[in-house]
């Protein structure tokens, strides 16, 4: 195999491997709504444990947000490297 069709195969394994990632932080990004959802209705929008809670549980969504942006830029950045290999 050349050297170029091993670098694409292992290009297109390592996108693969991160929508794989993605996939599984978008589920996440799901359980953290809904025990947001389930923090508010069990709690109440006026007790300050739950608005602790929800309010951590925000933060954790934010910061599982900004990793599916980050994946999804090195899955660009892989892409561009792939384009490069083929010139």
């Amino acid at each position: 195999m050349s050297m170029s069709r091993e670098l694409t195969g292992m290009i297109i394994n390592s996108q693969r491997n991160i929508d794989d990632q993605i996939a599984k932080l978008r589920g996440y990004l799901s359980e953290i709504e809904t025990t947001m959802s389930t923090v508010s209705e069990v709690l109440g929008a006026d007790d300050d444990y739950g608005k602790k809670m929800n309010d951590q549980l925000a933060q954790t969504k934010k910061t599982v947000e900004d990793a599916i942006g980050t994946l999804a830029n090195a899955k660009e950045k892989l892409s561009q490297v792939g384009l490069v290999g083929r010139r």
